[in-house]
């Protein structure tokens, strides 16, 4: 018998309601919305959207985990495509070939999980090949986790295609398999023209609420890379639901090119248009999250890299309450290279401060970003006719009114005061050092975003 879960529970599961964990997991000098100033804390670095060969990551499990951990990461979160690894016999043979997706473990990948891991592998003959048993998450835990240094969060990216929409949301925290995808293919096709893709991200996050619920556990839940494969997401899908409070503002961009009539459409123009009409009912805004989305590790492609965008969360301790809490309180920001000192929101004047960490010969510029009351809604829209490896799409334009720059500062070092008409205000910092990467809806040089702020 299915348990109903009202509106309220579903945003209290996922933190909206203000869990009373969050209660000590700020940091000093931060100021919230609601202007409590929290006990101390320090920054945290994690990632938390990355795949291993319990889906269609190009690795195993242990070796995308010790990868991250070397590379100084504080916490990383495995999220496998519809599944989370808990099955302790499950195996997965060594194949000649990678073929089609998801991806086969070819053996120069095996060897060099052996020559990491040596007699901690475990394999059996099936037929004429090589197979291996893939390790649990809390066989990884038991292994890698050191409290206060390293933390290995639970996570699953529900992976669905809505009538050749995708649909990608990634939860953390929770152990298990949501309903809608467990037990079933990597990828879920649904053909259904009565059901939007608003309405399928409501039925997605009332499931992730449900189980937090069940397991009386916080949890996160963000939608992911909305760029990909080519605005597959619209603003208006998170201006349909609230609840869904993170998103990927930086995930590895996209192969396809921006459509000329609506080439200022990007990753920061869709998190401004959703916060600027959410501004209007009173709403939370939406938070940036960054990630690897990691597939390649050992054989990584010109697409694929490491330690490519990241959170820093600024948190009383490594522990996922105190971790989740403080990213609900936005006290958190996403980064591509650039490392802030401190981002601190004052209540009482409505000001927003950042301060980079200064390095030799790197200049920075930071934009103060906002939307004014009475903005121009109208919409128009582009259509996008379909492309090798994408469908056909219509873009929707927002007015230039939305996430508008209101200060420019070329200096390590600055600070905005909300006008009376500003809904909410964010700041870009932007870097002098190139970011090597050239796909498309990626920024050209390293970038650090702070929350929004200033908002109900």
């Amino acid at each position: 018998m299915k348990t109903r879960v009202t509106r309220r529970e579903a945003l209290k599961g996922m933190g909206y309601a203000g869990l009373g964990l969050l209660a000590g997991c700020r940091s000093a000098g931060h100021v919230t919305r609601g202007g409590a100033v929290a006990a101390g804390g320090k920054w945290y670095r994690g990632n938390l959207h990355m795949h291993t060969y319990w889906s269609d990551g190009r690795i195993f499990p242990e070796q995308a985990i010790d990868i991250y951990k070397k590379l100084g990461y504080d916490f990383i979160g495995l999220s496998d495509h519809n599944v989370f690894a808990a099955d302790a016999n499950r195996w997965k043979t060594v194949e000649e070939k990678e073929g089609k997706w998801p991806p086969a473990v070819t053996p120069p990948l095996f060897d060099a999980y052996v020559k990491a891991f040596g007699n901690e592998v475990e394999t059996r003959r099936e037929g004429d090949k090589t197979a291996v048993r893939l390790k649990t998450h809390a066989e990884m835990q038991a292994k890698f986790q050191e409290p206060g240094k390293f933390l290995l969060l639970p996570a699953v990216e529900v992976t669905q295609v809505l009538n050749g929409i995708n649909v990608h949301l990634n939860y953390v925290n929770l152990p298990d398999t949501v309903p809608c995808v467990k037990d079933g293919a990597q990828s879920k096709q649904i053909r259904d023209a009565a059901l939007s893709v608003s309405a399928l991200i409501r039925q997605n996050a009332a499931e992730v609420a449900q189980l937090s619920v069940q397991m009386r556990r916080p949890s996160l839940l963000t939608l992911n890379h909305p760029q990909w494969v080519y605005w597959d997401i619209a603003p208006q899908n998170l201006i349909d639901n609230p609840e869904v409070r993170f998103f990927e503002v930086c995930n590895g961009g996209s192969a396809f090119a921006p459509h000329p009539d609506a080439a200022a459409v990007s990753c920061d123009t869709f998190w401004d248009a959703v916060n600027a009409f959410r501004s209007l009912k009173g709403q939370p805004l939406l938070y940036g999250i960054g990630s690897d989305d990691t597939h390649y590790y050992l054989n990584r492609t010109p697409e694929q890299r490491l330690a490519d965008a990241w959170v820093m969360v600024r948190s009383a301790a490594l522990t996922p309450e105190a971790l989740i809490g403080a990213m609900q309180a936005g006290d958190f920001y996403a980064t591509t290279g650039v490392s802030l000192e401190d981002v601190a929101f004052g209540a009482a004047d409505r000001t927003l401060r950042v301060k980079v960490k200064a390095e030799p010969g790197v200049t920075c510029r930071i934009r103060f970003i906002t939307t004014k009351k009475g903005f121009d809604q109208t919409v128009r829209t582009v259509e996008s006719p379909a492309e090798k490896g994408r469908g056909a799409r219509t873009l929707p334009v927002y007015s230039a009114d939305i996430g508008k720059t209101v200060q420019v500062v070329e200096s390590a070092e600055a600070s905005y005061r909300m006008a009376a008409d500003d809904l909410y205000v964010r700041a870009r910092i932007e870097s002098s050092v190139p970011s090597g990467y050239t796909r498309h809806f990626h920024p050209d040089v390293q970038v650090a975003w702070t929350q929004p702020y200033g908002s109900a």
